[in-house]
């Protein structure tokens, strides 16, 4: 009996360490010029490829085509669906430009923004406002530029995030300390405030608001909503005063503000311990709640209920509709640990991505390479931990932005410093390159091998888990992705059955879904009924 009791526990923990396996890197590039190439975004295209953006000082030099315009000019590089490169633009003024954001939009082009200390010169159009303005520049599907557009007041204004909204027109966040001038239509409330700007399809202003208490207030991320209205999200460390409701918790907390869709205040909620607390990014959920995802110093205190695992360390709030909370988690080993990427996965749960300085520690399971590493961590829709995985080169690796791309796949993008060493197998280019990675996860399969196993008919569930088609993201946000080999037909239905659309798909093909309420969806073959679900975020 006891040699079996082992043999159990044996298989036990084997079955444990096979399910939860780490990925593994199935390929990896360097992308770069001969100085420095700061990566901060990407996204996927419509044609299967993707885009890259950050901001570049290198001439012509390996990856890059065009010279520099200034100090630091907005660089995006596009990759078709093989990861082959196509094409890149150097798009600047005389001054520094630099880029936080890159989008597909619904027409097939692309639109990206930041920040410019520019004058009219190189691609900038339009006259600085006072020290920086946001910087918007719209691009077709080649990559030329369709218009540009600065926003800004008298004082230095930064631009963190840009959403495509329903009409067709874009939502611009970031911080300013400006009062009326340029394009903003109210005084600062404090030393930062959150500053936001609707704008039309061809960038004309439609509505600014300056939302801030009597402090520093930073606004790092958005998303529109499924009322038509927007969820914002920082960091604050404003007591009671201007549109702030609540005392600060301690040296900077999440801030979080929902607007209406004519950008009026519904509610905020400050979401923070007694140390330094700041949100990098916000995620609409099934529910019709919020996730949101950042950076935490603080112990048990204020509205956190674990205590911090080293120095700072990634910290998730899962928040109802009203702004509520529901549970909170702090991920994190010894040392010090930002987040900077909260996405949603196709099984409803979560990818992290961020740096780590940690070694094995906490719920670190990997030692550390370098100065900073990639680390990315798995989290299933309750927001158990399912695998973490620590990527890195010798040197400093961080800024980290993480997709899935099917079922299996994870894209990350990232800046590195670090030559080939640890995870890194291709030389760096200059002093900073973009470094994509391309992670493989076991773990789906073998969930379909459980699956299978736990079938009463094995040749049965061979035979319908045949696609003839794929789709991504899923759950998607604006644009969703459909793959056929063949030449088919699909529709698309709500979950009361109406059909909603159908369309021909051969090759790669795309559904603009921004339109559409968040929900569940049905995409099916007409000719097979082969049918999959597809969840919309918004």
């Amino acid at each position: 009996m006891k040699s079996k009791n082992l043999h159990l526990l044996f298989l036990s923990n084997l079955v444990f360490a096979y399910v939860f396996a780490q990925p593994t890197i199935k390929t990896q590039r360097v992308i770069g010029g001969s100085a420095h190439d700061a990566f901060y975004s990407m996204c996927f295209t419509n044609d299967g490829g993707m885009l890259f953006g950050g901001s570049s000082n290198s001439p012509v030099s390996g990856n890059k085509t065009d010279t520099s315009r200034g100090s630091l000019d907005y660089w995006i590089v596009k990759t078709d669906s093989s990861g082959h490169f196509q094409w890149d633009k150097t798009i600047g003024g005389i001054g520094s430009d630099e880029l936080r954001t890159v989008l597909q939009t619904d027409d097939g082009g692309y639109i990206v923004g930041g920040y410019s200390y520019s004058s009219i010169s190189g691609e900038k159009t339009q006259k600085k406002r006072g020290l920086n303005d946001y910087w918007i520049v719209k691009l077709n599907s080649i990559g030329n530029i369709e218009w540009d557009k600065a926003y800004g007041g008298s004082d230095e204004d930064r631009f963190s995030v840009m959403q495509q909204t329903r009409d067709g027109g874009y939502i611009l966040g970031g911080y300013s300390p400006s009062n009326i001038s340029g394009e903003k239509t109210e005084n600062s409330r404090g030393n930062n405030d959150y500053w936001v700007v609707k704008v039309d399809r061809l960038g004309s202003v439609q509505w600014d608001k300056t939302i801030g208490g009597n402090d520093y207030d930073a606004l790092n991320c958005l998303q529109q909503t499924a009322d038509g209205g927007y969820i914002l999200g920082g960091v604050s460390l404003s007591n009671i005063s201007g549109e702030k409701t609540e005392n600060s918790r301690g040296s900077g907390d999440y801030w979080i503000v929902k607007l209406d869709s004519s950008g009026n205040i519904q509610w905020d909620k400050t979401i923070g311990g007694n140390d330094e607390d700041e949100l990098s990014s916000i995620q609409l959920t099934y529910d019709g709640g919020y996730i949101l995802g950042g950076m935490s110093f603080s112990n048990i205190s204020g509205e956190k209920t674990h205590h911090s695992r080293g120095q700072s360390d990634y910290w998730i709030v899962k928040l109802d509709s009203l702004g509520n909370i529901q549970g909170d988690k702090t991920i994190g080993g010894d040392n010090a640990e930002e987040l900077s990427s909260l996405e949603p996965t196709h099984d409803g749960g979560w990818v992290l991505g961020g740096w780590s300085a940690s070694n094995i520690s906490g719920e670190k399971s990997e030692n550390g390479r370098g100065n900073r590493d990639y680390w990315i961590v798995k989290l299933n829709r309750g927001g158990d931990i399912e695998w973490d995985k620590t990527i890195g080169g010798d040197n400093e690796d961080d800024r980290v932005k993480v997709l899935q791309a099917t079922k299996n796949i994870y894209i990350v993008g990232g800046a590195s410093k670090s030559d080939v060493a640890g995870d890194k197998t291709k030389m760096k280019r200059g002093r900073s390159d973009f470094w994509i990675v391309v992670l493989e996860d076991s773990n789906s399969i073998i969930n379909d091998i459980t699956s299978l196993q736990d079938s009463h008919s094995l040749k049965s569930r061979e035979n319908k888990s045949i696609k003839t088609f794929s789709i991504y993201p899923n759950p998607a946000k604006d644009i969703l992705h459909i793959q056929s080999k063949k030449k088919i037909m699909v529709s698309l239905t709500n979950e009361e059955g109406k059909v909603l659309l159908t369309k021909t798909i051969e090759g790669t093909s795309t559904i603009n879904v921004a339109n559409l309420r968040r929900g569940l969806y049905y995409l099916k073959n007409t000719a097979t009924n082969e049918m999959q679900k597809v969840i919309l975020l918004q």
